[in-house]
């Protein structure tokens, strides 16, 4: 009986022992083929080939490195694609500004070649001067270029401190109304201008000064001799609210948001002067604000609508 036993126990043994060896060989079988496919995972990773979702779902070692590998690689996608969308911006910024420094440079330099093609010979005041002045102009043009220039790569990097100190909102309208009255005045503009007695806003009056003159000089630059610009101030549930309507040339339908593009410049502008900075600067700038800003198109002119959230403001 004790010998049945023994026998049994042993049989019992052999086959526990069997089982267990065929699970573990099972298992390392099974553990070598997930390396394998981990392996190959591995490789089009570095290979940068799309990877796909084979085992989705199922709670396997193998299911959650995939899962790993397969945010690592939209994660790598995500910042490639970032950085070309950067380099072609970068690429098309040095286009635009190579071309719009072409025309200023080129107009010194023919002047300077006319001069000096004149050493020797009589050259009268009047040609001289005319000669020096569009000189001038063009440098006047490039030191305009290269400023504003400056200023949208420290816009675009965030590299400019707003300093939300000023709150009299009316003490910087007035300021930028000042830097444009001569340039109203040789045209002959007629200014409408409707003010609250008092209106506080907390925001930075050079920058936001800025803002508010560049949308006015377009205003001025674009309207007819003897026109007309309308300016209001009000307060609405939201916002302050600065308008700045002008009777000028207007833009066409579809370019209420182009006109805020970097270097566009609507299709009916003819001879003004410009370089379509001011706008962009002007909307980047009442974005650091906290505000916006948007164009309306109108039967005669344009209105410009500056928006300044009314969080901490006050208007009597």
């Amino acid at each position: 009986m004790i010998d049945m036993y023994a026998e049994i126990a042993i049989v019992f043994l052999t086959g526990l022992f069997a089982g267990a060896l065929g699970m573990f060989c099972l298992q390392r079988k099974y553990r070598e083929q997930e390396l394998e496919k981990i392996v190959n995972l591995t490789e089009d990773l570095l290979n940068e080939r799309e990877l796909k979702a084979a085992e989705c779902g199922k709670e396997t070692l193998y299911s959650k490195i995939e899962q790993y590998f397969i945010r690592i690689q939209e994660m790598c996608q995500g910042r490639k694609d970032a950085a070309e969308k950067s380099y072609e911006k970068i690429q098309k910024l040095i286009s635009q500004t190579a071309h719009q420094m072409r025309t200023p440079l080129t107009n010194i330099e023919t002047y300077l070649g006319f001069l000096q093609g004149m050493q020797g010979e009589p050259v009268t005041d009047t040609l001289f001067g005319r000669s020096v002045e569009a000189m001038e102009e063009s440098a006047e043009k490039l030191h305009f270029l290269v400023e504003n220039f400056i200023k949208m790569s420290r816009l675009e990097q965030r590299m400019i401190q707003i300093k939300k100190q000023e709150t009299d909102l009316l003490k910087t309208i007035r300021n930028t109304l000042g830097q444009i009255q001569k340039q109203a005045e040789e045209k002959k503009i007629h200014f409408e201008i409707h003010l609250p007695e008092k209106a506080d806003c907390v925001h930075d009056p050079n920058w936001l000064g800025e803002a508010i003159c560049n949308i006015l000089d377009n205003a001025v630059k674009y309207s007819r001799h003897g026109g007309r610009i309308i300016i209001s101030l009000s307060k609405n549930e939201m916002f302050l609210k600065l308008q700045i309507r002008d009777y000028g040339i207007g833009i066409d339908k579809g370019e209420e948001t182009r006109i805020f593009q970097r270097f566009y410049r609507g299709k009916r502008v003819t001879d003004q002067g410009g370089f379509g900075i001011g706008l962009y600067l002007a909307r980047e700038i009442v974005n650091l604000h906290g505000g916006f800003l948007v164009t309306k198109r109108m039967d005669e002119g344009l209105m410009m609508e500056m928006d300044l959230s009314s969080g901490l403001l006050e208007v009597c």
